[in-house]
């Protein structure tokens, strides 16, 4: 009993709420298209592709889609994004002065595991 009150449920929300309630309008289509004298591609064109009003206006707004509800409809808009890459400025590299002079050790510490730091 709690499972088709759900579905019921859920069924009156989904037609209420999107545009799956204008299936039901689909017999009225067929009605409406047995009634026109011409091909199912020219009533569409006449009857979707801006309508004008003529004698039957008020059948062809009981058409499926041609009104459809506006009941949950979302605006959203991204802002606008622009950027820009700019080129980095070329500074030059200070050189930094060294302590260390190798021409003052002497060779004895390359036979060693631990040697002082050398510059590249």
């Amino acid at each position: 009993m709690i499972k088709w009150f759900s579905i019921l449920c859920s069924m009156m929300y989904v037609l209420a709420t999107t545009n799956a309630g204008e299936v039901l309008k689909v017999p009225m289509f067929v009605q409406h298209f047995i009634e026109y004298q011409g091909s199912l591609s020219e009533f569409v064109m006449e009857h979707y592709d801006n309508h004008q009003k003529d004698a039957d206006w008020d059948a062809d707004q009981k058409l499926p889609f041609i009104n459809p509800p506006i009941v949950l409809t979302v605006h959203a808009q991204l802002p606008e994004l622009t950027f820009e890459i700019k080129k980095p400025k070329e500074e030059p590299v200070p050189q930094k002065n060294s302590i260390y002079q190798e021409k003052d050790f002497s060779n004895l510490y390359l036979s060693r595991i631990f040697q002082p730091p050398r510059l590249s």
